[in-house]
């Protein structure tokens, strides 16, 4: 992350403001990432993260480190600023989603409207991200907020090609290949991605055809993360709000359905089959 230090400009964002502060203090006492890691204790990587304006902090984090590096609260007076950043640039709740898929084992993803997140080309997610905020209100539609998302997004995909990559399956719908987000050029470099994705000895790909109809076996997007301690969390989400789910008995439901989901989809070489069709006949 030395590259990122001398990039960092903390009148970005909150965030950046965060991340600057954070390394000042942690620098003025003397302290490494992995030191201040250990402490708190955290992972290194997220202090790294934090400090270079891309991962969000959380109260007991700011408090930690507002004690650990004798701040007098510095870093705590920062957080409902952090926090209404958050508001504006993601749903309520995704970032614990996001907490929880950094951790995970194994991933099971089906999309409904588009290209699963952690499979999008920057170009692919910035025009949706670019069309959603607009959307949503207009102090969104800022480049500062959507450059911080669109970070967030692609660092994130970095679970599928780390030294010790999750395993993850995903299902996209048909419909997503069809619907020609960004224009055709765009739309191609997003099927080579796939095409590539799935060639990974960890990514299983598969898409669920239009042909199904009514006999889809979910009809909203879903996403289940297995974690280290054998548990699944599950997570959805609405117009405005993502949802974690831990209740053993929906995830379970949410399992079988996407178990189902599964078997109802194209097998692996016929999905890959029809991605490249798509591309050919509607983005060459």
């Amino acid at each position: 992350m030395a590259g990122r230090k001398n990039e960092l400009d903390p009148s970005e964002s909150p965030g950046s403001l965060f991340g600057g502060m954070l390394r000042h203090y942690r620098e003025l006492r003397g302290i490494s990432q992995p030191q201040l890691a250990a402490r708190i204790p955290c992972d290194d990587s997220l202090i790294s993260k934090i400090e270079s304006g891309t991962r969000a902090p959380k109260d007991d984090l700011a408090e930690r480190c507002d004690e650990l590096l004798q701040t007098g609260g510095a870093l705590g007076l920062l957080m409902p600023y952090v926090k209404r950043r958050l508001a504006e640039a993601f749903r309520e709740g995704y970032m614990d989603y996001v907490d929880e898929e950094a951790k995970a084992v194994e991933l099971r993803n089906f999309e409904t409207s588009c290209v699963p997140g952690l499979l999008q080309t920057p170009a692919y997610a910035r025009a949706l991200m670019g069309n959603w905020a607009a959307w949503r209100s207009p102090r969104d539609d800022t480049p500062d907020t959507l450059e911080e998302a669109l970070a967030l997004r692609l660092e994130r995909q970095q679970i599928l090609t780390s030294d010790t990559p999750a395993f993850a399956f995903f299902v996209i719908d048909e419909g997503a290949l069809l619907r020609p987000v960004g224009g055709q050029e765009v739309m191609r470099e997003q099927l080579d991605r796939l095409e590539a994705a799935a060639e990974l000895p960890n990514v299983v790909l598969q898409v669920a055809p239009l042909a199904l109809g009514e006999q889809l076996p979910l009809w909203k997007s879903v996403h289940l993360l297995s974690l280290p301690d054998g548990s699944t969390v599950g997570y959805t989400e609405s117009l405005q709000q993502g949802t974690l789910v831990r209740d053993h008995a929906t995830v379970s439901q949410w399992q079988r359905r996407y178990a189902l989901l599964q078997v109802a989809a194209l097998a692996k070489d016929a999905s890959l089959e029809l991605i490249r069709r798509v591309r050919k006949d509607m983005y060459s």
